[in-house]
């Protein structure tokens, strides 16, 4: 039996090493993991922002392109008028 523990003494530290091996690894992992999934969570913040935003803009954009809202830009922002209307100018600006 004295044979035996002597040649087998490598098996120790050899499990010790093994076990700290998977010990850092798993710690240095877990970590990393963290770290990505953070990250993972503001893009996806990210991506909701912008689909919020992208909802924003098409709505404003079915908004515009309607009659009314081109005749509306067209009046006050150019200054245009319809074919037969009376443009009254005050004077006392």
């Amino acid at each position: 039996m004295a044979v035996r523990k002597t040649r087998n003494w490598w098996m120790m530290p050899l499990l010790a090493a093994i076990i700290l091996y998977g010990a850092f690894t798993y710690t240095s992992q877990s970590d990393e993991l963290y770290m990505l999934n953070l990250e993972l969570q503001e893009l996806e913040r990210k991506i909701e922002n912008e689909k919020q935003i992208n909802k924003k803009l098409k709505e404003q954009k079915e908004e515009i392109s309607s009659e009314e809202s081109i005749e509306k830009i067209a009046r006050e922002k150019l200054g245009m008028v319809k074919d037969g209307e009376k443009v009254f100018i005050d004077i006392n600006k």
